[in-house]
């Protein structure tokens, strides 16, 4: 008796568990088709010169405001569903190859061998789980 017991309970915590995980992965193909629009959204912002801003061009500084609230609300969307952009570069991280995929290496002077110091495209994670490994140069100086 006492047998069954455990295993019906282990029966219903592994449901749980697997429901849950199914809960947590559910947007993932939605998350993954959205990918291509968030990174064109970030292209089409980094490519406004800094420059040009504010410069006397109400229409571009307009347009580029609108595009920034449009990117950021996107993000604050798509973070309270789980899913994260992630730079490795911003924060010199070490390379870690479960999370990005060097692209390539050059030397920096001054830098630690290993450490990522440009990022082509940013990745993405999903509850935690990487979506998209960031495509990332990698510092190797010897």
């Amino acid at each position: 008796m006492k047998h069954s017991i455990a295993d019906f309970r282990n029966l219903q915590n592994q449901t749980k568990r697997e429901v849950q995980a199914a809960k947590d992965f559910a947007i993932q193909r939605f998350a993954k088709d959205l990918m291509d629009s968030v990174d064109n959204l970030d292209r089409a912002l980094a490519n406004v010169p800094a420059e040009k801003l504010k410069a006397g061009n109400q229409d571009l500084d307009n347009l580029h405001d609108g595009l920034v609230m449009t990117e950021t609300v996107l993000m604050q969307t798509l973070k309270r569903h789980g899913m994260e952009r992630f730079d490795p570069s911003v924060e010199s991280e070490k390379f870690n190859p479960n999370e990005h995929e060097a692209t390539f290496m050059a030397p920096q002077p001054g830098k630690e061998d290993g450490t990522v110091f440009f990022t082509q495209t940013k990745g993405f994670k999903l509850n935690g789980r990487v979506l998209r490994a960031p495509k990332v140069g990698v510092v190797k100086n010897a």
